[in-house]
């Protein structure tokens, strides 16, 4: 059954590769967003939705912005923590978190009812951060279990006698012949007259560092009606720049090793319109209640990716898995929130949001679901589920000019626990391990000085969450519990005029 070097099979190859990459777990990434924006914002968590008077809250619930009644200016810089820095990255980065200018125009005189202002904003912030590190050992391997299992079984599938749909990481992994029979690269997989076959691992060690962000810019109009209705719409405006770098290391039971380094990028821009409405149903109490609805983001999107292949050293093969355009829609959002004041001391806001992340859907990058989007909008509905976000936030003033702040979210996991990394015979993919995330917790708090031209706010924010990670897909082996745990410390400098 040996792999043969001809013209056909780097043409076909080459051809192969124009394949696409994307799966379920891009999906629930690029749908899924950070609580981030002004240092009061997150001091709160982000539970500012009915409550409004924050520039960060015209990201989720934009009638918020109604509720200012002066113009002002602000920015946000932080620093984000997360896990000792593997692969060459760090493990503290410098953020800007917030650049954002709010005009407010009076339009009716004090004490007249109807429109009293419509208010204009426009606020750059992070939508995600992608900056993670991971070092962690595969445990449970037994001598049994491999990757090399996984792609034996990729390199059997992709073999038909006639050199055809060899996907990367396969054409990489098996050893290949030219036609006078002299071997041209090794591999990390055998084959015998039945087929190819991987080697049980004693074993492995992985590792991942990845950065980036996706940043949101939203311009938004406000209008506060009689000071107990608002409304409000958001253009927002999205630059994905996604990074992952990898390193995944075995010993076999035959004493080899080996080790497979890949690289992938996600760049792309989206767009997408958000709603807003808030209402003090009673025009005399400070209580109130809002309601926001976000259309999907309709991104256009990017893949690049690479692999470099050694064994016990020595270099064996490496591949570019090429460029690949297709497109990305995101889940609707829904979200219901209320705020309550008691004199001008305290405040208290409460949030709840929900996206069914098994409606995303991938196309071509000309709108059209062929047979192999079809194949992964089914492999997204099946794996993924509604996300529902909760977030709690209160704020007292024991002076009038100085504020702490104290916030909590919970966001549920976008995988169900049984889920995969499924990997097409022919696919440019060179990565196999996959990690089903659980429930996020967030812990925030915060304090500010408020004077008569401006403000100062700074805020801590703590993310918790745990994830199930398999190196590889093998249904008897037990998955490796990690954590994606940070810590963000961020200050806010804010101008009235």
């Amino acid at each position: 059954m040996k792999r043969y070097l001809s013209t056909a099979l780097l043409l076909h190859a080459f051809m192969t590769y124009g394949a696409f990459a994307q799966d379920s777990y891009d999906a629930a990434r690029f749908a899924s967003s950070d609580l981030n924006g002004t240092a009061r914002y997150v001091g709160m968590g982000g539970a500012l939705g009915a409550l409004g008077g924050d520039i960060s809250v015209m990201s989720t619930n934009p009638a918020g912005t109604g509720l200012f009644r002066s113009n002002e200016a602000m920015i946000s810089l932080g620093l984000l923590w997360a896990d000792d820095g593997v692969l060459g990255k760090h493990s503290v980065r410098p953020s800007i978190d917030n650049i954002g200018l709010i005009i407010s125009s009076r339009v009716a005189t004090e004490g007249q009812k109807g429109l009293k202002y419509i208010n204009y904003g426009v606020n750059y912030t992070k939508r995600a951060n992608y900056f993670s590190n991971l070092n962690c050992s595969v445990d449970n391997l037994n001598g049994v279990f491999s990757q090399t299992n996984q792609i034996a079984n990729l390199a059997n599938t992709c073999y038909d006698g006639n050199f055809e749909s060899w996907g990367l990481l396969a054409d990489m992994s098996a050893p290949m012949f030219d036609e006078d029979g002299n071997l041209v690269h090794g591999g990390i997989i055998n084959e015998d007259e039945s087929g190819y076959y991987g080697v049980g691992a004693e074993q492995a060690e992985y590792r991942r560092a990845t950065y980036g962000s996706n940043i949101q810019c939203d311009f938004n109009i406000s209008m506060n009606i009689s000071d107990q209705f608002f409304f409000g719409l958001a253009l927002g405006v999205y630059n994905i720049d996604y990074n992952r770098e990898s390193l995944y290391g075995e010993i076999g039971t035959d004493g080899n090793y080996y080790s497979l380094s890949n690289w992938y990028q996600t760049t792309g821009d989206g767009i997408d319109v958000k709603f807003g409405f808030i209402c003090r149903p009673i025009a005399d109490s400070p209580f109130r209640f809002g309601i926001n609805i976000h259309t999907p983001i309709w991104y256009s999107l990017r893949d690049q990716n690479g692999a470099y292949l050694s064994s016990n050293g020595n270099y064996i093969s490496s591949g570019d898995g090429g460029v690949f355009d297709y497109s990305y829609r995101t889940p609707w959002v829904f979200g219901l929130s209320v705020g309550h004041t008691i004199g001008t001391n305290f405040a208290i806001g409460a949030e709840y949001e929900y996206s069914d992340y098994s409606t995303s859907k991938y196309t071509t990058d000309d709108g059209y679901e062929d047979a192999y989007f079809r194949q992964i909008n089914d492999n997204t509905k099946r794996f993924l589920q509604g996300v529902s976000t909760f977030k709690i936030g209160m704020e007292y003033k024991p002076i009038d000019a100085f504020s702490v702040r104290l916030g909590y979210n919970y966001v549920s996991a976008p995988m169900k626990s049984d889920s995969y990394r499924i990997i097409a015979a022919d696919s440019p993919f060179t990565e196999t391990d996959f990690t089903n995330w659980k429930a996020i917790n967030r812990i925030t708090f915060g304090f500010g000085y408020r004077y008569k031209v401006g403000y100062i706010d700074f805020a801590y924010q703590y993310s918790a969450q745990k994830g199930d990670f398999y190196a590889f897909d093998e249904v008897n082996l037990k998955p490796t519990e990690i954590s994606n745990n940070r810590s963000q410390f961020m200050c806010t400098l804010g101008f009235k005029f």
